[in-house]
């Protein structure tokens, strides 16, 4: 009886601990997201953690991200094009070559972030914490003032 308990236990660990399973994210029970997988475009992660992920060069085009946390994550040439992400806090998240044309960043937090050569063409900023820490006036689209 030890041996097949031993045996089953093995089985479990090696599965769990296998690349189909250990990069995934798990949010919930019935809520996984795949990160070797980088097309994310249209999918719905709304209030989800992604804090401290790598998710260099992602495509959360016209996704919904409200409320979603990547606090330091890496972004680097992500493409937000579209997506909502309001009130989303990318506190010390590395956006270099960020894509957020059209996005909706109302109230999102992108203080102390990396926004080097991030494109924010037509997103709407109003109320965006900028990386210097200032609020963005309302009805700021395209650039904080």
């Amino acid at each position: 009886m030890k041996k097949y308990l031993f045996v089953a236990s093995l089985i479990g660990f090696l599965l769990l601990s296998s690349p189909v399973y250990a990069d995934l994210i798990d949010f919930d029970k019935n809520d996984k997201f795949d990160i070797n997988t980088k097309e994310h475009a249209g999918k719905e992660y709304e209030g989800k953690n992604f804090s401290g992920k790598n998710l260099s060069g992602f495509n959360f085009s016209g996704a919904e991200l409200d409320n979603a946390d990547f606090t330091g994550a890496n972004l680097t040439g992500a493409n937000f094009t579209g997506a909502e992400v309001e009130q989303v806090n990318f506190t010390n998240a590395n956006l270099t070559n960020a894509n957020f044309t059209n996005a909706d960043l109302e109230e999102a937090n992108l203080t102390g972030a990396n926004i080097t050569k991030a494109i924010f063409k037509n997103a709407e900023l109003e109320y965006t914490i900028w990386i210097d820490g200032k609020t963005c006036a309302a009805d700021s689209v395209g650039s904080c003032w």
